[in-house]
């Protein structure tokens, strides 16, 4: 039986050292004010996130028509970086690795809240999350809206985290771009695999060339939509490889379209997990029901990740994986 000690190994990324294997998956605890800062509620949650050596901070909108619910964070305006300064020095005094997910909503975002028409690649109803019927973004919106991505990664940058990661799972705008069920469009950034990828490719460039090279540029990427006609695994690896192609430091990968939770688990993502893992030389994080210990340094042990994600655990539990170290070191 495996005792675990492989999640409590050392694993070095671009100079970065992590003292273990466990990452908090940036689920929502959504307990910022109504326009996006930073609380001192949410700064007390994170501070109690002691274990994992990577906090990856849930999904911050790089605009405000990008929200999809209420209290989440924003950077999408300089007057955030204060706040998110806080946050990164929380992290680092649990000698963390910090690093925040910024995200578009696309048709997920909720018009109530926002007070803005939903935008998305195409004028469809967003099969995850059924909400508004949106409207068709322009050539022109899509490039504001991939200088919202950089903008918002450079507020990231400034604030002192160590990363930032690129959110293209779960429904949300890129994965919208990338699913062939949400995006009919017939110009660049529709049609093939390669056309539908696209948004996500140059962001990923630009955002890249904006942070330089001693940032962690991270993806989360959903493999497979779980849907029929949908983005499949092997499309899904393909984008990992052209990911890893323009320079991303760690591949985070889930579910596309809809969320893990539409498998049954625990490690209801393990086979989508190794795949990828098999196609790429970067470093991946898996997530999906994996907290387990001799499930997880099972994974690890064979090759078929190098980072265990962790969230709704954390959410209900926020010392949750230092209890786990804790039986590991028995």
């Amino acid at each position: 039986m495996n005792n675990g000690l492989i999640l409590l190994s050392r694993i070095n990324v671009k100079g970065i050292t992590f003292e273990n294997r466990y990452v908090c998956a940036p689920f929502d605890i959504a307990k910022a004010t109504e326009d996006g800062m930073i609380t001192q509620e949410l700064l007390s949650i994170y501070s109690q996130r002691k274990g994992p050596s990577l906090i990856i901070v849930e999904q911050a909108a790089v605009a405000h028509a990008g929200q999809y619910r209420e209290k989440l964070i924003h950077v999408d305006r300089d007057e955030c970086i204060e706040g998110l300064t806080k946050l990164a020095e929380v992290i680092h005094r649990n000698k963390q690795i910090g690093v925040v997910q910024i995200n578009h909503a696309g048709s997920a975002a909720d018009v109530g809240l926002t007070n803005i028409e939903a935008v998305a690649p195409s004028a469809v109803i967003n099969p995850a999350f059924k909400r508004t019927f949106p409207r068709a973004l322009s050539i022109k919106e899509i490039q504001e809206i991939k200088e919202d991505f950089v903008k918002a990664a450079l507020r990231v940058k400034k604030a002192g985290f160590d990363g930032v990661e690129i959110h293209n799972c779960h429904g949300f705008l890129l994965t919208q771009f990338m699913s062939p069920l949400t995006n009919l469009r017939t110009d660049e950034y529709g049609g093939s695999l390669e056309n539908r990828s696209h948004l996500l490719l140059e962001i990923t460039t630009e955002v890249r060339k904006a942070v330089g090279d001693d940032f962690l540029l991270l993806v989360r990427l959903g493999l497979d939509d779980l849907l029929p006609g949908g983005l499949t695994l092997e499309d899904g690896c393909k984008v990992a490889e052209k990911l890893v192609e323009v320079g991303i430091d760690i591949l985070d990968v889930s579910s596309g379209m809809l969320p893990p939770f539409a498998l049954k688990g625990p490690a209801m993502l393990r086979d989508m997990i190794k795949t990828v893992k098999s196609r790429v030389k970067a470093p991946v994080i898996g997530a999906g029901e994996l907290s387990d210990i001799e499930i997880a340094a099972d994974m690890v042990e064979n090759g078929e990740v190098d980072f265990i994600a962790l969230g709704r655990p954390i959410l209900n539990q926020p010392n949750f994986v230092e209890n786990l170290i804790k039986k590991i070191n028995k």
